[in-house]
């Protein structure tokens, strides 16, 4: 059984263009606190571990300093 083939439908006359989109960019806290975007992850995760290299560095050194 042979599945019959429609003729498609051609508009007569153009689509019109769509709006502009009318949205500000994000405030700098969504960009990247709340960002899905890997690269921004990343560097978060990068900074994260950074900051915390150096508070355990910091406190690494105030132990030895205080056994003298």
């Amino acid at each position: 059984m042979a599945i019959p083939s429609l003729p498609m439908p051609v508009p007569s006359t153009p689509l019109p263009a769509a709006p502009p989109a009318d949205h500000e960019t994000p405030h700098w806290l969504f960009r990247y606190v709340f960002s899905q975007d890997p690269k921004t992850i990343a560097k978060q995760y990068l900074l994260t571990g950074m900051a915390w290299a150096l508070v355990a560095g910091t406190l690494s050194t105030l132990f030895r300093l205080q056994l003298g």
